[in-house]
Parts: structure tokens; sequence; C-alpha cells
């Protein structure tokens, strides 16, 4: 299973969650996140047959999501 956190199609000269931020409110952006956080958690253990590298790529993308709202909450207080 080859699938990243967040490939290397994701890295542009302006990230693709920064664009979509700037165009929401920072409730917005914080409700995303969660969303996104809770997605992962949610679906954790339930893809491809329940198998190890799935369970990591799904907390990992939580883990992701989990990080980029740390850090926009230090960022937009």
């Amino acid at each position: 299973m080859p699938e990243q956190i967040n490939p290397d199609h994701y890295q542009k000269e302006i990230e693709t969650f920064d664009a979509i931020a700037s165009q929401l409110t920072k409730e917005q952006v914080i409700g995303y996140l969660r969303f996104s956080i809770m997605k992962y958690v949610c679906r954790f253990g339930a893809k491809h047959n329940n198998n190890q590298e799935a369970k990591l790529m799904d907390i990992g993308k939580a883990e992701w999501y989990t990080n980029k709202l740390l850090q926009y909450l230090n960022d937009h207080g």
C-alpha cells in the first residue's frame, strides 16, 4: 500500500490546505480539521481487511490533521 499521508503531489508553491483555509472563517477551518481527525480515527481498522499498514496510515493521517490543528490554533489564537 504505497499511499502517503501528505504525498508529493500535494506539495505546491501554495499548499492546497492553505488556499482553501484562506477562503474560510477560523471556525470553519477548525471544523474542517476536527472533521478530518474524527474521520480517520473512526475508520481506523475498517479499510483493506483491517491490515496493520492500513491502520498505521489512518492513524498517521489523524495525527497529521491533529498537528495541523495545533499549528493553526497556535498561529491564529
